[in-house]
């Protein structure tokens, strides 16, 4: 086999497509998605211990799936408030259709300071867009730069006036 052959094997050995991922999940590899996901801090012996799988196992597995992109990073979650974003928002926004826009635009949202999240839907929008802001001023500064973008049609604006639940995590059933 020549090189190029082996190259793309040995590629598509280490990152599966998703379907494929998702059925390859046994009791175990799902109790160390969900334990680091409750604090990706714990010791290797400690979730070895959780697991009641070797310590030499659970460090191949967490390897194997930050190689695949399963994991993708370790997190502290920070409480917004404490930090003094006191305004948060979420803003609908439509914007003007054309090829690729989608990723134009996405990518111009993105560096917004204070747009924490960025989400593409289908629909009578096209994204939702997660902001965090200090005050009400800061939030409008926020808002000015998105409605006076070039490829925005509108936007509309929901305030949380209090965040009920909010889950870091997936659950890994």
């Amino acid at each position: 086999m020549d090189r190029a052959k082996t190259r793309q094997t040995s590629t598509a050995r280490e990152r599966p497509d998703l379907t494929t991922r998702k059925n390859n999940f046994d009791q175990v590899d799902k109790s160390i998605f969900n334990e680091l996901q409750r604090d990706c801090r714990i010791p290797l012996e400690r979730l070895a211990a959780r697991t009641g799988v070797p310590k030499s196992t659970i460090f191949y597995r967490i390897k194997k799936h930050e190689k695949a992109g399963v994991i993708e990073g370790y997190h502290a979650k920070l409480n917004a408030t404490s930090l003094g974003y006191d305004y948060l928002a979420i803003v609908l926004v439509r914007a003007k259709y054309g090829p690729h826009y989608h990723d134009k635009v996405g990518q111009k949202l993105a560096q917004i300071e204070g747009v924490w999240s960025i989400y593409y839907v289908l629909g009578e929008i096209d994204f939702i867009v997660l902001i965090g802001a200090t005050d009400r001023d800061d939030y409008m500064e926020k808002l000015a730069k998105i409605s006076n973008m070039h490829d925005i049609e509108r936007t509309s604006t929901q305030v949380i006036a209090k965040v009920v639940k909010e889950a870091p995590y997936i659950e890994v059933p």
